[in-house]
């Protein structure tokens, strides 16, 4: 698929009347491969690839390049950066729209101690101006979609009253919020009403994140968020069918594993 093709099927995903169901980006897990499982069982509308690690002497990393320049899916790709280097960030985004991709994603919610500790990822969130100068300089340098990926915050959800203003400034095409704190990892109760926020206040559309796992959790969470879709990793892991069958449930049909099995979630 051609770059403009990607940005065209893109915007129209997020036009569409149904929710946009996003393959979550999973560090050596979401890789060509899997995309492949994946779309063999129904597919996501919309693949975000393994972060790109970005310093001084990072380079596109060939094993996650080819899940772009080899998609399988047909479907649109983003393409994830982490690091906190604006000049870095800036080639690397620039680097990537070379290629057939929709949009450039800033990863802002890896909670892996060996992440954060280098202040990336979700250890960007305890420093909101940096977040606010990196945005501001990506914003200028994508000529793509533009997208973010966060957690509420850091230690602390307070934060995220400091985040939401950073996002809307920045005029971001799409913010997926996975509804914890860094340090609470995936151990917590996910806080949906913080993505609701993000919803009311950001202006951009709002993919939530955390802990859908069934079709009827995808209801309920995109009832309780008015999120304009959902992010799911670990719950395709689980059960790589997900995705369809959140379509059929949400269509009234009744989900059904391959064997034909019915689904109780």
């Amino acid at each position: 698929m051609s770059p403009s093709k990607q940005v065209e099927q893109f915007d129209a995903l997020l036009q569409q009347g149904e929710p946009v169901l996003a393959l979550a980006p999973m560090q050596d897990v979401t890789d060509l491969p899997f995309w492949r499982v994946i779309r063999s069982r129904g597919g996501a509308d919309v693949y975000y690839t393994e972060y790109f690690r970005v310093h001084a002497d990072s380079r596109l990393e060939k094993p996650i390049l080819r899940s772009i320049t080899e998609n399988p899916t047909g479907r649109p790709v983003i393409a994830q950066m982490i690091g906190n280097s604006i000049p870095d960030l800036v080639r690397t985004a620039r680097e990537l729209q070379q290629h057939p991709i929709a949009a450039v994603d800033l990863n802002l919610g890896c909670p892996a101690p060996i992440v954060y500790k280098k202040c990336a990822g979700g250890g960007l969130l305890r420093e909101p101006e940096r977040i606010d100068r990196i945005l501001g300089a990506l914003r200028e340098s994508v000529d793509k979609r533009f997208t973010v990926k966060t957690r509420l915050g850091f230690d602390n959800p307070a934060v995220f009253d400091e985040l939401l203003p950073i996002f809307s400034k920045h005029d971001l095409d799409l913010l997926t919020v996975h509804g914890r704190t860094v340090k609470e990892m995936y151990r917590s109760a996910v806080h949906y009403d913080f993505i609701a926020r993000a919803v009311a206040e950001t202006g951009c559309p709002v993919l939530a994140n955390g802990n859908v796992y069934s079709a009827a959790k995808a209801e309920s969470v995109l009832a309780e968020t008015g999120a304009r879709g959902l992010m799911i990793g670990r719950g395709i892991i689980r059960n790589p069918w997900l995705f369809t069958q959140i379509r059929q449930h949400l269509r009234g049909e009744t989900p059904v594993w391959p064997s034909g099995r019915e689904v109780l979630d």
